[in-house]
């Protein structure tokens, strides 16, 4: 007995059965190259190893953007570490680049920090009321990317962890500050320091607040910016750094 012509078969494939209820549900299933098969291996032992709070898309993204970036002048970096899960997925895939990492870990959970020393900081209490005691550790971060080359951890309160590195170059930077004051004081450290091509992933863009700082910085900018369906958000510098 005929199926019918090819065209009516792909219809009524169990893949094409499958597409069609993805998409129904905000969701999209495609095969992936060969060439990618390593990075999904990268994904799934970040996965075992520590806590990756992201989609399986985005997690690709930041070592598809890595992998781009190498050949650009500059070190990377991110800003918001957490359990170190994303900085591991760039570690697989920068090189021997050197990786700044920026993150409050265990900082605002105590008392003598230099963070906590300061005088009332509305923005030091917004990141407190946000995260709570959720946070990363420090030695965690450092254990989990002992094997990897030239990575550097800045503990503390963002911009102020910065001190000291303004004369840096950025290939790659991935924020994810949360917050819209994380990440507007993100876009202005990084994006001046961005090598010409280089690029900013910044997450959280499904947040009505962080997407109107994106729009209101790069509205006078000739950069270019990518909204990515699954809560990133893709710059690419344009002109001189």
């Amino acid at each position: 007995m005929s199926l019918g012509p090819p065209r009516l078969r792909q219809r009524l494939s169990p893949g094409a059965l499958l597409r069609g209820l993805l998409a129904t549900r905000g969701s999209i299933q495609t095969p992936l190259a060969a060439e990618w098969r390593p990075a999904l291996e990268a994904i799934g032992e970040t996965r075992r190893r520590t806590a990756l709070l992201m989609n399986d898309a985005a997690a690709l993204q930041i070592q598809i953007c890595v992998a781009a970036a190498r050949r650009l002048p500059g070190v990377m970096a991110e800003a918001g570490v957490l359990m170190g899960g994303s900085a591991r997925l760039i570690c697989e895939a920068k090189g021997r680049t050197p990786l700044h990492l920026f993150d409050v870990f265990e900082t605002l959970q105590d008392e003598h920090s230099a963070d906590a020393d300061t005088e009332p900081n509305p923005d030091l209490e917004a990141v407190r009321a946000h995260f709570g005691a959720v946070h990363g550790q420090r030695l965690e971060v450092e254990r989990l990317l002992a094997s990897y080359p030239g990575v550097l951890l800045h503990p503390g309160l963002f911009p102020r962890s910065a001190l000291g590195l303004e004369a840096l170059t950025f290939s790659f930077v991935h924020l994810d500050l949360d917050l819209p004051t994380g990440t507007r004081a993100g876009l202005e450290f990084f994006h001046p320091r961005l090598s010409p091509g280089g690029m900013l992933l910044g997450d959280d863009y499904d947040d009505p607040g962080v997407r109107q700082v994106f729009a209101d910085y790069f509205a006078a900018r000739p950069d270019t910016v990518i909204g990515l369906p699954w809560g990133q958000v893709l710059v690419v510098k344009q002109g001189a750094g």
